[in-house]
């Protein structure tokens, strides 16, 4: 518990210096939300004009593809918010994870820390804006309770994702380079943009278990609009439980990893 207020407390320090970051160069960051905001409608337009022509994609019509696309644009600007996860492989290969371990915490979150990226504020916002207008401009029945675990679901999905993520750029300390296998699961995350319940049933269970990428927006809609609250707190008991299984891989292989690593690099 001391180990993890200790990381907690360099939190706000490296929060104060994103700020910055972003406030030096304002016109990149109105830039990024002109790009953001395009990308939103831009799926938008597409799942309209889909589901125009095709009619609904098995029991997803345009409002909860439109609930879909809010949940999975909050899953990505969390994913951002911490998109520094990429550059492990690189630090790992060049011996550069020594400015880490000097440090009082954690050295995996310290590195995490580091290079916040808050441009991916505007982005949680537009899809959380996203969600609030199809509730109300399409009437979708929801409740408080439901709205909470479909909240807490979307926030805790971004763990699932980021932890397979982070255990594949743990690699790097066995095979060098591994930016294949980086890039390699960073590509499946377009299936979040799609209704993965309607996909064929192995693929929901490789999207469930292997690389959890069904919490990120469908499960959410799910628990919003027609799961029970019953089977909602079930999803999030199997989210915790996939977190908790993820957390104790990832401490393993960063021990053993540790043990390889080589300062000097190569």
């Amino acid at each position: 518990m001391e180990a993890f207020f200790k990381m907690l407390r360099i939190l706000p320090d490296y929060v104060r210096l994103a700020i910055r970051r972003e406030t030096e160069y304002k016109a990149g960051f109105y830039t990024y939300l002109v790009h953001q905001t395009v990308t939103l409608l831009i799926w938008l337009i597409f799942w309209r004009a889909i589901l125009n022509r095709i009619g609904d994609f098995g029991n997803w019509d345009f409002p909860l593809m439109l609930l879909l696309t809010g949940f999975s644009t909050i899953s990505m600007g969390l994913w951002m918010t911490f998109s520094t996860i990429w550059r492990l492989p690189r630090e790992i290969l060049r011996g550069d994870l020594n400015n880490y371990l000097i440090k009082p915490v954690h050295p995996f979150v310290h590195f995490v820390f580091r290079r916040l990226n808050l441009r991916s504020l505007p982005r949680i916002l537009l899809g959380a804006g996203t969600i609030t207008y199809g509730l109300y401009f399409y009437k979708i029945p929801w409740s408080g309770m439901s709205l909470f675990l479909a909240g807490t679901i979307s926030v805790l999905s971004f763990l699932t994702a980021f932890l397979p993520f982070a255990l594949i750029c743990l690699t790097a300390f066995w095979i060098g380079r591994a930016e294949f296998l980086r890039d390699l699961f960073g590509e499946l995350f377009v299936f979040q943009n799609y209704p993965i319940s309607e996909f064929p049933n192995l693929f929901i269970y490789v999207f469930t278990f292997i690389f959890p990428l069904i919490f990120s927006a469908t499960a959410p809609v799910l628990v919003l609009t027609k799961l029970t609250v019953g089977q909602s707190w079930a999803i999030l008991a199997l989210m915790v439980v996939i977190i908790v299984i993820q957390l104790l891989i990832f401490g393993f292989l960063w021990k053993r990893g540790l043990r390889r690593y080589e300062s000097f690099g190569g």
